[in-house]
């Protein structure tokens, strides 16, 4: 008996002993790596990244027209923006340590108050700034957003390569991360948080860049574009996901339009990031790689001097709701400038968005240039002249008797003379019908040139041949841009839901029904004009895309040149609707002007939506009970958005009935609809065509009285650039030359 006791009393301790050794082996043979690992990283302070400097942007010169300069963000930690437990449980025991108050606390109220700081964080910054706590409650929410997107994205790939895991037990860097709620933060601001959130541990002032602009131009706004918030849709499109330095996390700033997201993937950069141990060395650093400067085909200088000019023509009258310019090198079909008017000040954007948004009558936000499509009228008369040749249905000494009605006893189907109560053109042959812009000639040669081919022609002259209508790539690239509308028999089938008549061939040789194209377009056009080959335009120098010229094929030499005769006419002999109107002494310049016919914008709508209801049931035996009701909310307000703000519904309601109750402008008297909108398209010089413009004064007019005085002035400031775009030389030797008419 005594010597079993005695073999227990000795097995015990052996046992134990033996325990000892496996754990101790287990600890520092087996898992030794793995807990020396851990030992050096509490060691270490939590890698911190070193932001890139986003690229500039130049203009054609070389002048920096937007770059990034420092600046100081507001940042929270992903744990308090999430509200993750772990980092609540953490954050009430340093709040436990901070005073003997909070000591005397348990550990449940202590993560109580961890809580009620996190969620009134929001509150307090909302005191403190400018902004709302709901805009500060929809940032937390699309940081969260992003960073369980890529928690889902990287969990989806690990188990495409056969790793196991649970999506719960993932640890992401970001989550890790201090993530930005306030950006530039206005140095009031950073004095008043820092004195009033101190206490907090879970926000950092941290250094950051920010977008300067570095000119006043208020029309280059919409072709520079903006910064925003990364969307979750370009989180997991971006194609340096894989990269965890290169890739967009949750809050970067991405361009949202214009250049900054054409040009993102050059402008963008790949953040750095160095490690310090708890002494402060830095033990472990990787420099950021800033992004690369875009320069642009724009001139800043001349931009800004034709939006003075378009400026002035559009103050004229009441009714003028803006306008834009574009000029186009006729060769390499640079984009020389690009003007919308009215614009807007980028520095103020964010602040003054909703005014800008809800200004219905002249639209600031709208990229007219590229984004707005408008009737041609007269301009596109030198291309169904073109489709007529090479169709063999009129000739160079074809004529048509302008009696000033197409359709005799008709309200409609008349020359712009019947409105003015002047007497036909008579007798009109191709270059005569352009100089005097003949609406009868054109009904006639469009019924017979039909409109199926007439539109075919017009979609390889101005979207150029071989244009691929699937593709969302527009010629220059921009987001904004769009592609016009030009009504081929299968856009006619689908969006008219009928087959062609005789009249829309008639309709299409003169510019009106369903026709439209952008200014940029317009230029083109014209620029096509000038040396007989359709090129997509751009505006960044050096563009790598695909651009070569494309021929317009069964165009002669001397059908190109009957053309273009007929645009010297316009502007350079009497009769021509541009005469002495756009004409300059020491340039010859090749044009044609157009009245667009138009209808007023709505400024004013009355939105209906039928929404659904909880309400109290009013009666004594269920009084605390909620019954459904569908509940009719209307409001008149400019735009959609207003409406939903105004009825506090979701940003994404839709109203069941809307009847416009305003439009802008107002008609005319004698007349039944607002004034047209007033083009004007040509080149120069006319030997040697370097430069294309195209311009439209919106509800303007007269093409000739109102557009054509405005080209001149455009191509005046192209002549007084210090840039020689007209290959004329000098001034003085621009004097020395004078006209450079040619004998035709």
């Amino acid at each position: 008996m005594f010597e079993r006791r005695l073999k227990v009393v000795l097995t015990i301790p052996i046992l134990g002993g033996l325990i000892l050794i496996a754990r101790l082996y287990r600890l520092q043979i087996v898992d030794g790596a793995q807990y020396e690992k851990r030992a050096e990283q509490s060691l270490i302070a939590p890698k911190r990244f070193l932001p890139p400097l986003r690229g500039s942007v130049l203009d054609r010169h070389g002048k920096v027209l937007v770059s990034d300069e420092p600046t100081f963000d507001l940042s929270a930690h992903y744990g308090a923006l999430s509200e993750d437990e772990n980092f609540l449980r953490d954050y009430a025991r340093e709040i436990r340590r901070q005073s003997r108050h909070y000591q005397r606390m348990s550990r449940s109220d202590a993560e109580g108050e961890a809580l009620r700081r996190v969620q009134t964080l929001y509150d307090r910054l909302a005191e403190l700034t400018e902004a709302s706590a709901d805009e500060y409650f929809a940032r937390r929410d699309s940081i969260v957003e992003s960073v369980e997107f890529l928690r889902d994205y990287i969990w989806q790939a690990r188990g495409g390569e056969g790793i196991e895991q649970r999506k719960e037990d993932m640890r992401l860097r970001e989550e890790d991360r201090f993530h930005t709620l306030i950006r530039d933060l206005d140095r009031t601001f950073q004095s008043r948080i820092e004195i009033e959130l101190g206490d907090l541990s879970f926000f950092r002032i941290m250094p950051a860049v920010r977008r300067v602009w570095q000119t006043e131009d208020r029309s280059l706004a919409h072709l520079l574009g903006r910064i925003g918030q990364v969307s979750k849709k370009r989180l997991e499109e971006d194609p340096r996901k894989t990269d965890w330095l290169a890739r967009y996390r949750a809050g970067d700033l991405v361009g949202v339009s214009g250049v900054e997201y054409l040009a993102e993937d050059v402008l963008r950069g790949t953040r750095g990031y160095e490690e310090k141990n708890l002494d402060g060395d830095v033990i472990e650093s990787v420099a950021s790689i800033d992004g690369a400067p875009v320069r642009l085909t724009i001139d800043s200088e001349l931009q800004q001097r034709v939006a003075e000019i378009l400026k002035a023509a559009i103050s004229v009258e009441l009714g003028r709701t803006g306008g834009s310019c574009v000029i186009l090198d006729v060769s390499t079909r640079e984009v020389l400038a690009m003007v919308s008017v009215p614009g807007f000040d980028q520095d103020t954007f964010r602040k003054h968005y909703d005014q800008l948004r809800d200004e219905a009558r002249t639209r600031p936000l709208l990229f007219r240039a590229i984004a707005e499509e408008y009737q041609p009228g007269s301009i596109v008369k030198p291309v169904a002249l073109l489709a007529g040749l090479k169709h063999g249905v009129v000739t160079a000494n074809t004529t048509y008797d302008c009696d000033g009605s197409y359709i005799d006893h008709s309200k409609h189907w008349h020359c712009w003379t019947h409105w003015k109560h002047l007497p036909g053109h008579g007798a009109m042959a191709a270059t005569g019908a352009i100089q005097h812009s003949c609406n009868l000639y054109f009904y006639d040669l469009g019924k017979h040139v039909n409109a199926r081919r007439l539109s075919a022609f017009y979609d390889d002259f101005i979207r150029g041949p071989g244009h691929d209508t699937s593709t969302v790539v527009r010629s220059t690239g921009l987001l904004e841009e769009r592609d016009g509308i030009i009504p081929t028999f299968e856009w006619i089938e689908k969006y008219r839901d009928r087959a062609y008549t005789w009249a829309d061939g008639c309709n299409y040789a003169i510019g009106q029904g369903e026709m439209q194209i952008t200014p940029l377009q317009a230029a083109n056009m014209y620029a096509t004009l000038a040396n007989g080959f359709y090129r997509d335009p751009t505006i960044v120098m050096g563009d790598q895309r695909e651009r070569r010229p494309k021929p317009i094929a069964g165009i002669s030499p001397a059908q190109w040149q009957l053309a273009r005769r007929g645009l010297y006419l316009c502007v350079n002999e009497p009769g021509g609707t541009a005469y002495e109107k756009a004409t300059l002494d020491n340039l010859v310049i090749c044009g044609k002007t157009g009245s667009a016919q138009c209808v007023a914008r709505p400024v004013k709508t009355k939105y209906v939506f039928n929404v659904e209801q909880e309400v109290s049931d009013e009666s004594a035996l269920a009084s605390d009970l909620k019954r459904t009701e569908t509940v009719r909310l209307e409001t008149v307000a400019p735009t959609l958005e207003r409406a939903r703000e105004l009825l506090d519904l979701p940003h994404d309601a839709k109203p069941d009935e809307w009847r416009v109750v305003e439009r802008w402008p107002p008609v005319p008297e004698k007349r039944t609809t607002p004034l047209p909108h007033a083009w004007f398209a040509g080149y120069a010089p006319y030997k040697k065509p370097r430069v294309a413009v195209a311009l439209i004064i919106e509800h303007g007019g007269s093409g000739g009285q109102v557009a054509a005085p405005v080209g001149r002035q455009v191509f005046s400031a192209i002549m007084e650039s210090a840039h020689d775009y007209l290959g004329l030389g000098s001034r003085s030797q621009q004097v020395a030359k004078g006209n450079d008419a040619a004998d035709d």
